[in-house]
C-alpha cells in the first residue's frame, strides 16, 4: 500500500476500529425506496406494464462501514445502487446521504454531492472509454471539478495509480492493453481521484478469475482501513459477501426480505428464502456435505411485472398460508435477536458451515 494514501476527514474511531466506525447518524440512509419502469409507445406517453424493480427498499450505512446487498440476478440490487447514485430516477421515497435527501436533487445540486460518494461497476472494460489512455480517465472527474491545474492533476493521477498497485507508466496505455484485475483498479483509482466517503461496488469481482478476484478484495479492504471508506458492496457470491461485509441485506423480487449483522444471517438466518440460499451452498469439507439438509424451491418464479400479492417469496415458499397473501410482512425485528425479517412465520435455522 502506497504510503502517498490520503486520510483526511478518518474519524478517530473509524481509524481505532479499522475503518469500521458505525456511531451517529448513518452516512447513507435509504427509506421506502420504489424504482418503476413501464413500457412506452411515443415520446411522451406511458403505457403499458409497471415494472417494479425495486419496491420499498429500507436501508442504512454508516462511516467506515461495510454493508453486503445480495440477491439473485434480477431482484433490483444494481438498480437500487444506480438509484442511490442517481443514475436512474427514483418513482419515490428518500436516498439521505451526509443528511442531505438527494432524490429530488437537480443534476446541478448532484454534481457537488458526487465528490462524497462514487460507484465502481461491475464490467471494468465497459465503464472505460477505449479511446482515452486511462491516465485521461482518472483525471477527468478532477479536471470536471476544477481539482488543481494540469499538473497537480498529473500528480494526483500518479498518486492514485499507485495507491491502487499499478505504475506511473500505465497512464499512458489504452484499456485494452490492461487485464481485466488491472482495469478494475483503474475503475478503483477513478473513483477515488475526488475523496469520497462512500464507495457503491456493483458486483466489482464477479468478471475477474478468482485468484484477480481475491486481490482486488484485499486492494479494497486496504483502501477503507487506510481512507475510512463505507462501501456498499453488492453481489451475488455469498462467500465474497461473508469475508468483506459488517452487515448483510438479502434482496428479494425489489425488495429487503432479512438484514442483520454478517454472524446473524449467516448462522442463524429467520426467512426461508435466506435459508435456502445458504443451504445451496457446496460445502468444501466433504465429510460434513449433507449435515444441513438442501432447502429446494419450488412453485411459479414470479416477475417484477407481476409480483404476488402479499408476501413476494410466498409463491415459493414451503411455510406460505393465507396470511402471507393477504398481508405484506414488514421488515422488522420479529425474533428479538436483532436481524430484521420480513417473515410472518420467521424462524431460525442453524448453519454450521464455513463459506
Amino acid at each position: 500500500m502506497s504510503a502517498s494514501i490520503r486520510s483526511e476527514g478518518v474519524s478517530h474511531a473509524a481509524a481505532e476500529s479499522g475503518g469500521h466506525a458505525s456511531t451517529g447518524d448513518p452516512l447513507l440512509a435509504v427509506e421506502d425506496l420504489a424504482v418503476h419502469f413501464f413500457a412506452r409507445s411515443g415520446l411522451l406517453r406511458r403505457v403499458g406494464s409497471r415494472l417494479r424493480a425495486v419496491d420499498g427498499v429500507s436501508l442504512s450505512l454508516a462511516a467506515g462501514e461495510t454493508l453486503g446487498l445480495v440477491g439473485e440476478s434480477g431482484c433490483g440490487k444494481s438498480t437500487t445502487a444506480l438509484a442511490i447514485m442517481r443514475l436512474v430516477q427514483p418513482t419515490s421515497g428518500r436516498i439521505v446521504f451526509n443528511g442531505r435527501d438527494l432524490a429530488g436533487y437537480s443534476r446541478a445540486q448532484l454534481r457537488d454531492v458526487r465528490r462524497g460518494i462514487q460507484m465502481v461497476f461491475q464490467d471494468p472494460h465497459a465503464s472505460l472509454n477505449p479511446r482515452l489512455r486511462v491516465g485521461a480517465s482518472i483525471a477527468e472527474p478532477l479536471q470536471i471539478h476544477g481539482n488543481g491545474d494540469r499538473a497537480a492533476v498529473r500528480t494526483r493521477v500518479v498518486e492514485l495509480l499507485e495507491m491502487v498497485g499499478l505504475d506511473r507508466v500505465h497512464a499512458d496505455r489504452f484499456p485494452h492493453q490492461f487485464s481485466g484485475g488491472q482495469l478494475q483498479r483503474v475503475g478503483i483509482a477513478r473513483a477515488l481521484a475526488l475523496d469520497p466517503q462512500l464507495l457503491v461496488l456493483d458486483e466489482p469481482v464477479s468478471a475477474l478469475d478468482v485468484s484477480i478476484q481475491a486481490q482486488v478484495i484485499t486492494l479494497l479492504q486496504d483502501l477503507q482501513a487506510e481512507l475510512g471508506l463505507a462501501y456498499l458492496f453488492i453481489s451475488h457470491d455469498l462467500s465474497v459477501v461473508r469475508h468483506v461485509c459488517d452487515r448483510v441485506a438479502v434482496m428479494y423480487l425489489g425488495r429487503i426480505v432479512e438484514q442483520g449483522d454478517r454472524a446473524s444471517i449467516y448462522r442463524r438466518p429467520s426467512h426461508p428464502y435466506t435459508q435456502s440460499l445458504l443451504s445451496a451452498v457446496p460445502r468444501p469439507d466433504p465429510r460434513r456435505r449433507g449435515a444441513t439438509g438442501r432447502i429446494v424451491l419450488t412453485g411459479d418464479l414470479p416477475t417484477a411485472v407481476d409480483p404476488p400479492s402479499g408476501c413476494r417469496f410466498r409463491t415459493r415458499c414451503w411455510k406460505a398460508e393465507q396470511l402471507c397473501a393477504e398481508d405484506s410482512p414488514e421488515l422488522v425485528d420479529r425474533l428479538g435477536e436483532g436481524t430484521l425479517s420480513a417473515c410472518h412465520f420467521a424462524e431460525t435455522l442453524t448453519f454450521d458451515h464455513k463459506l
